[in-house]
């Protein structure tokens, strides 16, 4: 393995040592939540979990998230909740039944509650008409309160919307625009069935910089068949050029036995472990010699982006929707799969979609698997938001903000955190824990110390490698 880069000083995933890598890669959660999805059961209290919405605090903004499940056709890689091929009937019929389950949800949380933050994800969530979109948004509008000034995020397809779409997009409010691109090689898009063309994307980010919009977020994708270290290095140099404001670069996780529409990849080669490593190496250091910060596990920034300004400020956080600097709104979700966080209480929507229609229709809540907390779930939830997304714990503000005893609390778990430290991965001191730059690559690791529900799921193959 070569050393630090002597041109710019940069630690990147190359300089870690073999053994280290040979020692603590191994499947685990992307915490997006604590407990994970794994831990929410059909069994769960639906009165208690009302209590929790009923009780939350109406003077608190929310985030909303909509679940838009259709896509034309099913990318090979893909491990999200989609629909493929629906009609634009059916597509209507969606749209009522959100707007239903929205009315339902607000009696709940408080008429016209003030929303801080809105995502609209998928699916392809522009593979709804632009009659249906604008439908969906006036009519959440009509049951929340957008505050001026909030995010407003929506995912993109690039292959699905043209210029007019982008421009009703702008006239419904939205500011963020988040492109799944994957890779721009051509064998590897035909590879994973998701051919697009280049210059069309060009043309989609140019008429919404014309439009004075720079909120513009990029998604990768490495480990894909036919990657290589040339065309992913390549792909990158492009996606630079069109200079978004942050870039999320996920490791593609090969799961058949959930999504068994992937194993069509499995007659190419995938790049191996040790190759995936030189992948993410390469954008790595593309992206930071490009200027850009490298935020949380997978996601890079600009330097005047606010997720940037939240982690070096220590108060970055992450959600269903990602990362995100609103930490402490509750998340209130809808559509088919939909997880809401709302109190100490998860739950999820059904996700079967003429199931989740039939019930939100009948005006009852569409849940169909919950959660809720313990008082150390909240503790342990709090602790990996934390250490996943900002690096570092405070034990003194920790310990005061949750009146424990920190070292007597975690004295399990700071004796498993010595083999990380003799390591050289962090620094555990009385008043707190830090991870080094090189710790940084093993933070799901370092979470996975804390998690209590880990060794019930060991074996189960519910998760991605964590390096």
């Amino acid at each position: 393995m070569l050393g630090t880069s002597q041109k710019t000083g940069i630690v990147s995933p190359r300089d870690i040592p073999p053994e280290l890598l040979e020692k603590y890669s191994r499947q685990g959660p992307r915490y997006t939540s604590y407990p994970t999805a794994l831990q929410f059961n059909a069994e769960f209290d639906r009165e208690a979990m009302r209590e929790q919405w009923l009780n939350s605090d109406r003077g608190n903004p929310l985030s909303l998230y909509v679940h838009i499940p259709f896509c034309a056709r099913r990318c090979l890689y893909c491990g999200c909740h989609t629909v493929i091929g629906a009609r634009d009937d059916g597509k209507r019929r969606y749209v009522d039944a959100l707007l239903d389950e929205m009315k339902t949800a607000s009696s709940l949380l408080g008429e016209m509650r003030n929303v801080r933050q809105l995502a609209i994800g998928g699916g392809t969530p522009t593979s709804l008409p632009q009659a249906e979109m604008a439908r969906l948004v006036d009519g959440m509008r009509q049951r929340f309160n957008f505050e001026s000034g909030g995010e407003r995020s929506i995912e993109i397809d690039p292959r699905s919307v043209d210029a007019s779409y982008l421009d009703l997009l702008l006239e419904l409010g939205f500011n963020r625009f988040s492109f799944g691109l994957q890779d721009l090689e051509t064998e590897v898009m035909r590879m994973i069935g998701r051919e697009q063309d280049e210059e069309h994307i060009g043309m989609l980010l140019g008429r919404l910089r014309s439009r004075g919009v720079t909120a513009i977020n990029l998604d990768l994708i490495y480990g894909l068949p036919g990657q290589s270290p040339e065309s992913f290095e390549r792909t990158l140099s492009r996606v630079i050029d069109f200079a978004p404001a942050r870039l999320a670069v996920f490791g593609y996780a090969h799961v058949p036995w959930l999504h068994p529409h992937q194993r069509a990849l499995e007659k190419y080669q995938r790049p191996s472990p040790a190759e995936r490593a030189v992948l993410f190496d390469i954008a790595y250091r593309k992206l930071l010699e490009a200027g850009y910060r490298h935020v949380g596990m997978d996601h890079f920034a600009l330097p005047s982006d606010e997720l940037v300004v939240a982690l070096d400020a220590g108060r970055l956080s992450r959600n269903f929707m990602g990362y995100t600097t609103q930490r402490g709104l509750d998340l209130a979700a809808f559509g088919s799969s939909a997880i809401s966080g709302v109190g100490n209480a998860y739950v999820q929507d059904a996700k079967d979609v003429e199931d989740y229609m039939a019930r939100a229709s009948a005006r009852e809540m569409p849940w169909d698997r919950g959660l809720l907390m313990s008082s150390d779930d909240v503790i342990r939830r709090d602790l990996i938001i934390d250490m996943f997304c900002n690096f570092r714990i405070d034990i003194t503000e920790f310990s005061r903000r949750h009146e424990i005893d920190f070292h007597s609390y975690f004295s399990r778990e700071l004796q498993e955190l010595e083999s990380f430290e003799r390591d050289g991965l962090l620094v555990v001191g009385h008043d707190g824990i830090s991870l080094k730059t090189l710790g940084r690559f093993f933070v799901r690791n370092v979470c996975m110390v804390f998690d209590l529900y880990l060794e019930a799921q060991t074996g189960t193959s519910r998760f991605s490698q964590t390096v």
